[in-house]
Formats: C-alpha cells, sequence, structure tokens
C-alpha cells in the first residue's frame, strides 16, 4: 500500500544536510498536504487572526509560500518553519469544504541544526507586527541561539559570527537599529520579573519598560507598588520617580540614631566629667551644611541610549561623548572659531594698550593732558580771531567798522595772550 513517501524523502538526514544551503535567490518548492504537515513547538509568536486570514486567502488566493523542513514524526511528515498562521487558515478552509486549499506549495529548507532552525523561524517573522512582550523574547531568544553558535565556532548560512558584535548582526536579522537592541537587552537583563508579567499582560509599554529597567530593584518594586495602587504606570511617572531619587542621592544620610548602651556610657560620662565641661568654652553654633549634588556625566553623553552601565553618579568614563559638543553643526562651530579669535584679539589690543601707557610716567602723562586743554583752547581763541579779523577787514573796506566790534578784538587778543602766558608759565615751572 502506497504510504505517500518518495525516495528522497527516505534519504538519510543528516546526507540531505549535507547539500549546499549557502543563501540563493532560487529554492525547491514542493506542492505537499496540509495534512502531513505539523507545528513547530519552537514558534513563540501568537496565532491571532486565524478567521481574517482564512477569509483573505479565500478572497485573494495565498501569496506567499510556506516554508517547512523534513523531519518525520508522529505528528506528520513536515515541520513547519515559517507561514504557521497561514497553514491554519488553509486548515480551515478545508475544514469549511474548500478542499482546493488541501495542498499548499512549500519551500523545503535543511537547517543544519536545531539552533540553525531556530534562528530562521524568528527570521521569517521579523517583520511582523508584535507586542511589547513577543519583541523582547525575541531578541533574547535570537541572542542565547546566535551565541552558542559563535561560542562553539559555527557559522549561520556562511556568516562567520566571531567577526564584529553580536547586537549588529541581530540589529540586521530583526531590521531594527542597534539602539533599539540594547534597550532590548537592558530590559531583558534588568527589569524584575513582576514587570515582565505585567508587560505580558501589556499593562506598560516599552518606554516605560526601559525606563524602569534603569532603576534598582528596591526602586522597582515601590515603583510596582504604585502600579498596584494606582492601576496604571506612565513613563512621565517613573522619570519623576528617579529624579526624586537623584535628589535623596545628592543629600547625605546620617544615622543619628544610638545604641541603648552608647547612652548609658555618655551620660556616666558628662557627670564625670560635669566640672570640667562648665571651665570649657561654649561650642560654635551648628550651622546646616548644604551639599553640592552630583550630576552624572551619563545624561549628557551621546552613548546615553546604548550604555549598560550608566549611573546616576558617574564622574569620569573613558568612553564619554559630550552629546552637545558632538551634534553641533558646522554653522555653530564656525561662529564660535570667530567669537573665540574676536575676544582674544581683543585681550591683546588691551594689553598692547596697557603696556604703552605703562612706558609714561605719571606725572609725563599729566603734562601731556595740560599741553592738549591749552592747544585746544589757543587753537578755539586762534579761530574766532581770524574770523573776526576777516569780518573787521571787510567791514573796514565798506567804511562800516564799528567802534564795539574793534573792541571785541582786542578784548579776543588779550585773551590769546593770557593764554600763552599761562602756557609758558607752566612749562617754565615744569623745567624746575
Amino acid at each position: 500500500m502506497a504510504t505517500g513517501f518518495s525516495v528522497l524523502d527516505t534519504l538519510n538526514k543528516n546526507s540531505k544536510r549535507g547539500i549546499d544551503t549557502t543563501p540563493k535567490a532560487r529554492f525547491r518548492t514542493k506542492d505537499i498536504s496540509i495534512h502531513k504537515i505539523y507545528s513547530n513547538v519552537k514558534n513563540f509568536y501568537p496565532q491571532e487572526g486565524i478567521e481574517e486570514k482564512a477569509d483573505e486567502i479565500l478572497a485573494v488566493g495565498l501569496i506567499d509560500n510556506l516554508a517547512v523542513m523534513y523531519e518525520p514524526s508522529e505528528e506528520g511528515e513536515y515541520k513547519l518553519i515559517s507561514g504557521e498562521r497561514r497553514w491554519r487558515a488553509l486548515k480551515l478552509l478545508a475544514e469549511r469544504g474548500y478542499t482546493e486549499y488541501e495542498l499548499v506549495t512549500c519551500q523545503v529548507r535543511n537547517p543544519a541544526n536545531e539552533h540553525e532552525e531556530k534562528i530562521e523561524l524568528i527570521i521569517a517573522n521579523s517583520s511582523r507586527n508584535k507586542s511589547v512582550a513577543t519583541l523582547l523574547r525575541e531578541e533574547r531568544e535570537l541572542k542565547e541561539e546566535l551565541e552558542y553558535l559563535k561560542e562553539n565556532g559555527m557559522k549561520i548560512h556562511g556568516r562567520d559570527l566571531s567577526q564584529g558584535r553580536l547586537r549588529d548582526v541581530i540589529a540586521s536579522m530583526l531590521h531594527v537599529s542597534k539602539t533599539k537592541i540594547a534597550q532590548m537587552e537592558t530590559i531583558n537583563k534588568n527589569l524584575i520579573k513582576e514587570f515582565k508579567e505585567e508587560i505580558d499582560k501589556e499593562n506598560i509599554n516599552f518606554s516605560t519598560a526601559y525606563e524602569l529597567s534603569g532603576m534598582s530593584e528596591e526602586q522597582q518594586k515601590e515603583a510596582l507598588q504604585r502600579l498596584k495602587d494606582n492601576g496604571e504606570l506612565s513613563h512621565k511617572e517613573i522619570k519623576e520617580m528617579k529624579s526624586e531619587k537623584l535628589e535623596e542621592k545628592a543629600v547625605p544620610d546620617y544615622d543619628t540614631e544610638e545604641k541603648p548602651e552608647e547612652v548609658v556610657e555618655k551620660s556616666e560620662s558628662r557627670i564625670v566629667n560635669y566640672d570640667q565641661e562648665l571651665d570649657q568654652e561654649e561650642p560654635e553654633e551648628y550651622e546646616e551644611p548644604h551639599p553640592v549634588g552630583i550630576t552624572s556625566l551619563c545624561y549628557n553623553c551621546k552613548r546615553y541610549l546604548e550604555c549598560n552601565v550608566r549611573t546616576s553618579t558617574c564622574t569620569s568614563c573613558d568612553r564619554y561623548i559630550n552629546k552637545t559638543e558632538a551634534e553641533k553643526t558646522e554653522e555653530q562651530r564656525y561662529s564660535e572659531e570667530q567669537d573665540r579669535i574676536d575676544r582674544e584679539t581683543k585681550r591683546k589690543l588691551q594689553e598692547l594698550h596697557d603696556e604703552k601707557k605703562m612706558e609714561i610716567l605719571p606725572s609725563e602723562r599729566k603734562r601731556k593732558e595740560i599741553e592738549e586743554a591749552t592747544d585746544k583752547l589757543c587753537g578755539y581763541v586762534c579761530d574766532k580771531l581770524c574770523s573776526n579779523r576777516k569780518a573787521v577787514e571787510l567791514n573796514t573796506k565798506n567804511s562800516m567798522y564799528k567802534e564795539e566790534e574793534m573792541n571785541n578784538y582786542c578784548y579776543e587778543c588779550e585773551l590769546m595772550n593770557y593764554v600763552q602766558e599761562l602756557k609758558d608759565a607752566y612749562e617754565k615751572d615744569y623745567r624746575k
């Protein structure tokens, strides 16, 4: 009786896996009955929307083929790698009487081992919409499989995992940024079990979970209690809690409680030395300390999001990159450089001015100031005399010269002579 097996199906599994599995654009397909296919227990992705997927296939047909591997078992002959929701939708249509959907075209894969099988399963589901819990599990399990291959010197489809960081490989496989992968690693590593359960229940989102992962276990438990009391916990509330903790850390706590034995000893010593204490000077009044809080370098570091060891009290780090300086534009850098040059030029000019000023003695400086003042006064008087002289000459020619103008002219001459006498007297006195 025919069993449905072909000659190829009876080949040894190891010999089939010896075939070249280097990634190619072409692949082998086979039409397989949906009843010979069974679910993969390694598939942790939720199987939702089967009804909608069945209606979609009924309307336009199956667009993407399934991916399977030949591995006979009690459940069937071919284990699913990709397309479980489509397979379940096809089974639903067959149960409804649409027998034309019992045969499905599949790509037959040959993963070298169970680790490669798990990686292929995750990559095949990397583009679907996922919850936060599924995202975190996806990253965690993919990292575990890649770490195993790397530690054992194995490759994935010819890719050498010993070169570069696994984080970069995971980011490329899941089609997300390296920063996002770093955030997922932090959540998987630092978040307490209770909050991971809240993620499964979709009570907190990704950003809230990431903020929580940056807190200590004790602080996370306080936040968990707040979630239970209020029924919700937002990203903003977590940031406020972290700020409060930073302020508390800035003020040192002093243990002011004393043990009973210490109190008795101190009381006895005070009684014995009472006379001596009276002779001593009164202590100075207590002055309240004002400690200065530490602002962590981490908050202004460009690597803040991808760093797994950031703290609220960091004062020095060999990986620190100033975020403000690193993100400056060329225009900002040029403007700052010009401002620096202007300040330096102004400083040097001021130094030259001060040097010249110190070369002149105070008495010499005062003499020059007086000479400048008298020269200005003489110049002013000369200008007046010249203008009056021209007026007098003009009026004389026109026979309109008045006695008052002549008197003014004589007065200004006397003033000029007086100024010159003052100047001569000062110079004579200065020479003495």
